[in-house]
C-alpha cells in the first residue's frame, strides 16, 4: 500500500483514507480476478482505478472522496431498496433528470442517489455456471446480472468501471440486477488480440451466402458472411439446447444465421437491427422442421465483428416494416371477424406494467404491448415504467381485445425489443419465469392473441374476487382456463402444429398472431357489486310513473293512486345489461338472514331465486344441496328489481313532480334456472352427485369432472335418512336464552326412513347403505332457528335428505324427544329435534322404494275454490297474475317486525298484499290471497307470471260467497317456476274460456270465475257519472271540492262512472258492472263526445240516471239536457247491441228462488226466478 500511496503524498488526509479504502478494495475484490500473466501488483491495479476515476469526475475536481467502493455481494445483499450512482453527475444535473422523469409519469418517484463506485469483471455468465446470454457484473464475492444500452464482443472478460448505473432489486431475497447507463471505461491496459476466425478474403455478401445455400454440393467449408441485421429473434431454450437466431440482409435477399454455441450466447446482446456486422466460421446446415432449407450456423471458431458505419439503422422506427394487408373475413361456422395484423417497428415509452406474469405493458398510456409469444426473461431487462425501447418486427392488432388498449403490439419469435434509455423512476418490478401458468397455457392450447389478452383479464378478475377465499392463488389460472373453453364455447382455439424456425426465419412470415379476432371473445366479467350496483341505479332510472298505472290512471283517486305506484317491478335479462355479454362468476352459499340462496364473491352478495327442472321435465323448486359451494359461472339469468315507493301525489297530472314521492328504496336479486349454471368448480357433494354411477341427471358442465375432489379428513360421525312431508314458512319467534329478542325459524314434518347410524367418516351425499333404512319409521318435528334456517331454501316436501352430525359417536343426538304429558296433556304431537349450526344436510338423489309414492299432492286452484270437502288449511299451485299492495293500517302496528326490516331500512315494515293466483290448467279460475310479508324475510319472486305453490294458508269465504285465502304465520309461498328466464318465456297466457251465462249461473259444474261472454245488452240499469275529489272522494263542483265540514281546500278531481246493465245470452242473463273506461266503450262514444260529456258533468259535480219501468229518469233533474241524452244513449240501439265481453264473478248472495208476477196480456204468471249472476267486465271486445 505505501507504494501505491506515496504517489498521493500531496493529497490531503480524507482523500489519503478513500485511497487507502480503493486499495484495500481492489486487493480483496479485483486483483484476484486479473490474469497472472499480465503481472500486474495491486498497487498497479490500484492506480489503474484511480487513473480511470479521475479521468471520469475530472481532473479539477479531484478525488470523489464521497464515494464509497461496493462490492458485488455486499450490494446484492444490504441494498434493498433502487437506488442509482454516476460519477459523472452533479447535484443540479441529478434534481433535474429527477424532475423531468417525475413530470412524465406522475404517479412516480425518481430513483434516489447513491454515491456508490462500482468495478467489476464483465462476463457472460459461463463462470457462475451458466449460459443464458445475459451479461453478469462480477468480482471475488460473487456476480450480478446486468442490462445495458450497447454493447461490445470486445468487453467480454474485461476488468470494467461503471460510470453510471442503477441498482434494481428483485421482490426476491438477494437478487437484483444493474442497469447500466453509460457505457463501461475498460481499467486494465492489456492488448486486445485480433482473431477473425477465418481470412479475410472469404468474406461474402448475403447475396453470395443465400446462393451458397440453395446449392447441393458436399463438403463445404467454414465461410464469413457480412450484412445487415434485419431479424433478432429472442434467445430460445428447446430440448436442453440454447439458441438464437439472426436475419442478415442485402438487396432482397437474405439468409438465417442460428447461433448455437455456448460461448456465443452473449452475442444477443451485442446486436441490434439495422447494425452492419460480419461473421466469421460459419458452417452450412440443416435443422429439423426445416425440410429442404439450409442455414448457417456458427462454430467454435466464429467471431462476431460490427462493421464501423456511422448510421447503423435504416429504418424508422415508427414506419412499416412489412406492408403485410389487414383484410378482415369472418371465421368460418361464426360470426368472429378475423383480421391480419401488420408488422411495424415502434418506439416508445413504458409508462405501465399491466402484468409482468402475462408479458403485458402499457406504451405511452396508449398502446399495450404483449411480450407472452416470447420467452420471459429471467431479469426484468431495464422494462420499468419510464424506460424507453424501440421495436422491431412486431404486430400491429387494432381492437384486438375489448379488455386490453384499442392498439396492442404483439412481438413474436421474430420480433426484436431493445432498450434506448432506463428509466430514472423507482418502481416494483416483478420477475416472470419462463414457466408461468399463464405462458404455460399459451403454449399449450396455442392460443392466438384475443383469446390470450381475455385469459389474462378473466385472471384478474378471479384473481380480485375469489382469491384466497374460494380460489387458492394456484388454481386461479386454471378457472381461468375454464372460463376461456366455456366462452369459446368449445370450439378449437388452436391452429396447426407450430413450427418455431419457419416462424423466425419464414418469408412471407407467419406465426400464431399474424391474424387475431376482431373484439372475441367480448364476454365482461361482473363483479357482484358491479351488477348490484347497476341495478340500484337502473331500476330508478327506469321509472316512468306513468307506465306503472293501469289504463284507468285518470279515474283514480289521490288514495287508489298512490297504492298503485307504492310497488312495482322492473325486470332485465342479463344478456340486456351490456353488449359485452356479461358472466356472473361466483360462489353460491346459502344466507341465515334471508333464507335465501345467494350469489357471493369478495365484493358482495346478491339473493337468488332458483328452479330446476324435475326428471319429468316440469318445473320445480327443488334445489339439490350440493350446489352449496360451487363455483358457478351465470350467463342466462333475470335481473329483478322491485321498487317501494311512499307517495302522496293529489292525482294522476302531478306525477311529473318528484316532490311527491317521500320515501323509495328497492329490493334486487336474480331469478335463474340452475339448468342455465355452468360449474366452473364443483364443491365436494357435487362432484360425487355428477359421477356416471350416481344417476343420469346432470346439466351441462364440460369441466366439472377435471376439478380434483378435496380428500375427506376421516371424523367419526352419525347420520340419519329423512323424508321431508311438509315444511313451513320462515317467521320470528323468541329465541333461546342464549339469543335476546326475535329469531327467524321453521319447522319441517318428517320421517325418519331408519335408525339413527354411526360411520367412521362423513358420508355425505353418497349413496344409501341398506343398514340406514333398518329400523322402524317415525313421523318427527325439525325445528331450525337463528343461522340454522339457511337450510330453508333447499329442503323440498317429497325429497330425501341425510341429516349428519359430525365429530361424534353419539346416535342420541340425533334422535327426536317427545314433550312429556303434564296433567294429561301433550304439548306436541310429534318427537322434536332442534337442529344445530354444526350439523349438515345432504339431498339424496337415487330412488328409493315407497318414498315418491309419499309426495304430498298439492290442490289445484279450481279444487280449493269448488271442492266441498276442502280443508280450512290449504296447499295449492297455480299462477300469479296480479299483485297489489294493500293500504297500510294506519291505526295498528305490525305485531312483529320483519327481521329483514330491522337490519335493512329499506324495507317496508308493514307489507301486506294481495296476490291473485290463476289455475295452471284452467285459465278461468282465479282465487286471491292475501299474504302479510312483514312476519319474515321476504319473499322474493312474487311478480306476475310466477308459478307458485301456495303451502298452509286459511281458506275463507266471504259474505258474498266468493272463496279467498289469508296467510297464517306457518304459511310458505314458493316460486317453481320463472316464465321470465325458462323456456316457456315466449308462450303468450291463455285466454279465459268462453261460458253461457246459463251453465255460470247454475254452480252444476266448478264454474271459472273468469271467462268470456258473448250476449246482448237488454238495457241499463243504472248509470252514474261524477267527478270526485281526489283528496277526500266528496262530490267536486266546478273548481271546488263540495265538503264542507270540515272544508276540503283540493284543487284535483277525477273523474269516475259506473254502469250497471242486464246481459243475456238465449240461455240466461246477468248483472254486468262497467266502471271508468268500460263506460265509455259501452257507451260507444269517441274521445271528444267522452270528454264533451266530462265537461257537462262538471257543472253538476254528479249525474245518475236509473231505469224506472221503460224509460230511465233521474231523481234531481230528469228535465236536464245531460239527463235527457243519457236516457235516450242507453235506450239507442248503440249501447243495447251484441256486445263481447270479458268478465270476473262479482258477489253473489246466496239464497232461495224468487217469486215473481208476470202478466200476459190479461193473464197473471207466478214465476220462480234464481237469482241473476252478478259479474263485473274486465274487458270490452272491439269487433
Amino acid at each position: 500500500m505505501e507504494e501505491f500511496l506515496k504517489h498521493f503524498n500531496s493529497d490531503s488526509r480524507a482523500e489519503q483514507r478513500w485511497l487507502s479504502a480503493v486499495y484495500e478494495a481492489v486487493q480483496q475484490q479485483l486483483h484476484p480476478l486479473i490474469d497472472v500473466s499480465l503481472g500486474l501488483s495491486v498497487a498497479r491495479l490500484s492506480l489503474a482505478v484511480v487513473s480511470k476515476v479521475q479521468t471520469l469526475v475530472g481532473s479539477d475536481a479531484g478525488l470523489p472522496v464521497s464515494y464509497r467502493f461496493v462490492s458485488v455481494s455486499e450490494l446484492i445483499r444490504d441494498q434493498r431498496t433502487a437506488c442509482c450512482s454516476s460519477l459523472r453527475w452533479s447535484s443540479a444535473h441529478y434534481q433535474e433528470q429527477a424532475r423531468g422523469a417525475e413530470l412524465k409519469l406522475p404517479a412516480y418517484k425518481a430513483l434516489p442517489r447513491d454515491n456508490l463506485l462500482l468495478i467489476g469483471c464483465l462476463c457472460d455468465g459461463r463462470a457462475a455456471g451458466t449460459s443464458d446470454g445475459v451479461w453478469r457484473v462480477r468480482d471475488a464475492g460473487g456476480s450480478v446480472a446486468c442490462a445495458m444500452l450497447k454493447s461490445s464482443c470486445l468487453w467480454l472478460g474485461r476488468l470494467m468501471l461503471f460510470p453510471s448505473w442503477n441498482y434494481i432489486p428483485h421482490n426476491a431475497p438477494a437478487a437484483g440486477y444493474l442497469e447500466l447507463l453509460d457505457p463501461p471505461v475498460c481499467v486494465t491496459l492489456e492488448a486486445m488480440a485480433f482473431d477473425p476466425g477465418g481470412a479475410l478474403s472469404e468474406v461474402l455478401s448475403v447475396t453470395q451466402a443465400a446462393e451458397l445455400l440453395r446449392q447441393r454440393c458436399e463438403g463445404q467449408g467454414c465461410v464469413c458472411v457480412s450484412g445487415q441485421v434485419s431479424v433478432v429473434c429472442p434467445l430460445l431454450l428447446i430440448r436442453g439446447k440454447q439458441f438464437f437466431c439472426l436475419v442478415l440482409r442485402e438487396e432482397g435477399c437474405s439468409v438465417p444465421v442460428f447461433i448455437t454455441e455456448a460461448k456465443h450466447q452473449f452475442w444477443r446482446q451485442c446486436v441490434c437491427v439495422g447494425q452492419s456486422v460480419w461473421i466469421s466460421s460459419l458452417r452450412v446446415c440443416s435443422l429439423q422442421g426445416l425440410e429442404g432449407q439450409r442455414v448457417l450456423t456458427d462454430s467454435c471458431q466464429s467471431r462476431l465483428h460490427p462493421q464501423p458505419q456511422l448510421q447503423e439503422s435504416c429504418e424508422d422506427p415508427d414506419t412499416h416494416t412489412d406492408s403485410t394487408s389487414a383484410d378482415t373475413h369472418p371465421c368460418s361456422g361464426s360470426g368472429v371477424r378475423v383480421k391480419r395484423s401488420t408488422l411495424i417497428s415502434f418506439k416508445g415509452t413504458v409508462t405501465k406494467i399491466l402484468n409482468a406474469e402475462a408479458g403485458l405493458y402499457e406504451l405511452d398510456g396508449q398502446a399495450g404491448l404483449c411480450l407472452a409469444y416470447q420467452p420471459a426473461q429471467k431479469c426484468c431487462g431495464g422494462l420499468r415504467p419510464g424506460a424507453e425501447i424501440q421495436l422491431h418486427n412486431v404486430h400491429f392488432l387494432y381492437r384486438a381485445s375489448p379488455f386490453a388498449p384499442h392498439v396492442v403490439l404483439c412481438a413474436c419469435l421474430r420480433s426484436s425489443l431493445q432498450v434506448t434509455a432506463f428509466s430514472r423512476l423507482s418502481s416494483e418490478v416483478e420477475v416472470s419465469g419462463s414457466h408461468g401458468p399463464l405462458r404455460c397455457l399459451l403454449l399449450e392450447k396455442n392460443l392466438g392473441a384475443s383469446q390470450y389478452l381475455w385469459l389474462c383479464y378473466c385472471q384478474n378478475a378471479i384473481a380480485e374476487r375469489l382469491c384466497p377465499r374460494w380460489v387458492r392463488a394456484e388454481r386461479v389460472c386454471v378457472v381461468a382456463e375454464r372460463l376461456l373453453d366455456f366462452v369459446c364455447d368449445a370450439e378449437p382455439k388452436t391452429q396447426k402444429k407450430r413450427n418455431i424456425y419457419r416462424e423466425m426465419i419464414q418469408e412471407p412470415h407467419q406465426c400464431p398472431v399474424t391474424t387475431f379476432c376482431v373484439w372475441w371473445p367480448s364476454a365482461a366479467l361482473w363483479s357482484v357489486r358491479q351488477l348490484s350496483d347497476w341495478m340500484r341505479r337502473e331500476v330508478w332510472e327506469s321509472l316512468s310513473l306513468p307506465s306503472l298505472l293501469p289504463p284507468s290512471a285518470a279515474h283514480m283517486t289521490a288514495l287508489e293512486l298512490n297504492a298503485a305506484l307504492s310497488w312495482s317491478v322492473h325486470q332485465v335479462p342479463l344478456t340486456d345489461v351490456s353488449p359485452e355479454s356479461p358472466l356472473l362468476v361466483g360462489v353460491l352459499e346459502l344466507d341465515s338472514t334471508h333464507a335465501t340462496l345467494q350469489l357471493r364473491d369478495q365484493t358482495h352478495a346478491l339473493n337468488c331465486l332458483c328452479v330446476s327442472t324435475h326428471q319429468s321435465g316440469a318445473r320445480t323448486a327443488h334445489i339439490n344441496t350440493a350446489w352449496q359451494g360451487c363455483l358457478v359461472c351465470v350467463q342466462r339469468c333475470t335481473l329483478v328489481m322491485e321498487r317501494f315507493m311512499k307517495t302522496q301525489f293529489p292525482s294522476w297530472k302531478h306525477l311529473d313532480q318528484s316532490t311527491y314521492i317521500k320515501h323509495k328504496h328497492c329490493r334486487v336479486y336474480l331469478q335463474l334456472c340452475v339448468e342455465d349454471l355452468t360449474i366452473i368448480s364443483p364443491s365436494a357433494a357435487m362432484s360425487r352427485r355428477e359421477r356416471p354411477s350416481d344417476g343420469p341427471e346432470s346439466a351441462k358442465r364440460p369441466r366439472a369432472d377435471a376439478a380434483p375432489e378435496r380428500p375427506l379428513t376421516p371424523a367419526a360421525c352419525v347420520s340419519v335418512l329423512l323424508r321431508l312431508e311438509s315444511k313451513q314458512g320462515v317467521t320470528l319467534q323468541n329465541g333461546s336464552a342464549q339469543a335476546l329478542g326475535l329469531q327467524s325459524c321453521f319447522v319441517c314434518r318428517a320421517v325418519c326412513l331408519g335408525d339413527v347410524q354411526s360411520w367412521s367418516r362423513d358420508p355425505t351425499n353418497g349413496r344409501t347403505q341398506e343398514h340406514e333404512r333398518h329400523g322402524d319409521t317415525q313421523r318427527i318435528d325439525l325445528h331450525f332457528m337463528g343461522s340454522c334456517v339457511r337450510w330453508f331454501p333447499v329442503l323440498h316436501p317429497g325429497c330425501v335428505y341425510r341429516l349428519i352430525a359430525r365429530n361424534t359417536e353419539d346416535v342420541s343426538v340425533l334422535q327426536a324427544k317427545g314433550v312429556p304429558a303434564r296433567g294429561g296433556v301433550t304439548q306436541l304431537s310429534s318427537p322434536a329435534l332442534l337442529v344445530q349450526p354444526q350439523w349438515r344436510i345432504h339431498s339424496i338423489t337415487e330412488e328409493l322404494a315407497d318414498v315418491q309414492s309419499a309426495v304430498p299432492v298439492l290442490m289445484s286452484v279450481s279444487e280449493v275454490l269448488h271442492s266441498s270437502s276442502a280443508p280450512e288449511i290449504v296447499s295449492f299451485r297455480g299462477v300469479i297474475t296480479q299483485r297489489i299492495t294493500l293500504q297500510e293500517d294506519n291505526g295498528t302496528k305490525p305485531r312483529i317486525q320483519s327481521l329483514t326490516a330491522a337490519e335493512d331500512a329499506g324495507v317496508e315494515q308493514d307489507l301486506r298484499v294481495r296476490l291473485t293466483v290463476q289455475d295452471a290448467d284452467g285459465p278461468g279460475h282465479v282465487i286471491d290471497v292475501y299474504v302479510d310479508l312483514s312476519c319474515g324475510p321476504y319473499s322474493l319472486g312474487l311478480i306476475a307470471g310466477a308459478t307458485v305453490s301456495v303451502h298452509h294458508v286459511q281458506r275463507r269465504v266471504s259474505r258474498a260467497c266468493n272463496v279467498y285465502c289469508r296467510s297464517l304465520p306457518i304459511s310458505c309461498v314458493s316460486v317453481t317456476d320463472l316464465t321470465s328466464v325458462c323456456s316457456r318465456s315466449g308462450v303468450a297466457p291463455s285466454p279465459p274460456p268462453m261460458m253461457l251465462l246459463g251453465e255460470w249461473a247454475s254452480g252444476r259444474a266448478q264454474c271459472c270465475v273468469l271467462a268470456q261472454v258473448k250476449g246482448h245488452v237488454v238495457c241499463v240499469l243504472s248509470l252514474r257519472l261524477q267527478w270526485t275529489c281526489s283528496l277526500c272522494g266528496s262530490i267536486f263542483r266546478q273548481t271546488s271540492c263540495g265538503r264542507t265540514h270540515p272544508p276540503c281546500d283540493s284543487t284535483s278531481a277525477v273523474f269516475q262512472a259506473e254502469a250497471k246493465v242486464v246481459v243475456e245470452d238465449g240461455s240466461a242473463d246477468a248483472h254486468v258492472w262497467f266502471s271508468s273506461d268500460a263506460v265509455c266503450d259501452l257507451l260507444k262514444l269517441n274521445a271528444g263526445q267522452w270528454e264533451g260529456l266530462q265537461r257537462h258533468v262538471k257543472v253538476k259535480g254528479h249525474v245518475k240516471v236509473y231505469t224506472r219501468g221503460r224509460n230511465m229518469t233521474c231523481d234531481e233533474d230528469p228535465d236536464d239536457a245531460v239527463v235527457q241524452y243519457l236516457s235516450r244513449l242507453c235506450s239507442s240501439t248503440a249501447v243495447c247491441r251484441p256486445i263481447h265481453l270479458t268478465c270476473r264473478l262479482r258477489a253473489q248472495r246466496t239464497g232461495k228462488s224468487q217469486l215473481r208476477k208476470l202478466h200476459r196480456g190479461q193473464t197473471e204468471f207466478i214465476c220462480k226466478f234464481t237469482p241473476s249472476l252478478q259479474l263485473h267486465c274486465k274487458h270490452v271486445h272491439t269487433q
